[in-house]
């Protein structure tokens, strides 16, 4: 077991002060920059659209996910306090506005640049599965989006974590770290999947893989979450709640509609 009682802090200089969760972020996006050019390489894709994609991404992804945390899951509270809703650095960010958003900002792009939409979605599903992975790990140095009370023996004591009714820290699950392996998972075999059969799938195979297995891992994961349940009596969280939609629809483009399989064997 471990105390957690890391500031979320690295060092301040006068009013200006580096975080790790900022820090974590910025890695995310200079590593998806790199990725998203190699993937557009190995897919034979212009490279000139690099940049102005992934300046639609970056906004997608802030605006989306900061918009999807304040109207899912704080909207009483950030409506009390507007001011905070752009104060995305400080944490607070939900994974399914940003893919909605990124859903919306693709579509728009694919149209503006005449590319079909899937060849931009599966190319964007490599860089975005790995980002996931830092962007928990700054909810861990954080002390946020903590998981349920447990005794198992990896669990975290989150010291700086504000106990529901003030009672002393307890030992929780480390959720956070449990969706960063999700990230870190997928990415492995979203990559490996890319480049051993790259001319063999679909096009929309790597996205609706992504979605399939982000989604039903965060479903599961959601149940060491420290949520409220949204229905009495039902053992089901926002975060469950908002990703059934997902974890059906990609799924039915994967298995019934055939995207899983390769070109020139669909169902």
């Amino acid at each position: 077991m471990f105390e957690h009682n890391i500031s979320p802090v690295i060092f301040t200089i006068g009013p200006f002060s580096i975080r790790y969760y900022s820090l974590l972020f910025a890695c995310a996006f200079l590593l998806g920059l790199y990725l998203l050019k190699k993937v557009i390489e190995i897919k034979k894709m212009d490279t000139n659209l690099v940049q102005p994609l992934f300046i639609t991404i970056f906004i997608c992804v802030i605006v989306g996910a900061r918009l999807g945390h304040v109207l899912f899951y704080r909207p009483k509270y950030f409506f009390q306090h507007p001011l905070e809703i752009a104060m995305f650095w400080k944490g607070g960010l939900a994974s399914h506005g940003a893919a909605i958003a990124i859903l919306i900002g693709v579509i728009i792009f694919s149209k503006r640049h005449h590319i079909p939409f899937y060849k931009l979605a599966d190319v964007l599903s490599v860089p975005i599965s790995i980002g996931t992975s830092f962007v928990r790990l700054g909810n861990f140095f954080n002390s946020e989006i903590v998981g349920r009370v447990t005794d198992v023996p990896w669990a975290v004591k989150f010291l700086r974590f504000r106990e529901p009714g003030g009672s002393p820290p307890q030992y929780r699950h480390p959720s956070q770290l449990y969706e960063m392996c999700i990230g870190i998972i997928i990415f492995i075999t979203l990559w490996t999947l890319l480049k051993k059969k790259r001319d063999a799938l679909q096009d929309g195979c790597i996205l609706y893989l992504f979605m399939f297995m982000y989604f039903v891992l965060r479903f599961l994961v959601e149940f060491v979450k420290e949520y409220p349940f949204i229905i009495s009596g039902i053992p089901l969280t926002t975060g469950q709640y908002l990703s059934i939609p997902f974890i059906i629809f990609s799924g039915y483009m994967l298995f019934v509609k055939g995207k899983i399989a390769t070109k020139g064997h669909t169902a």
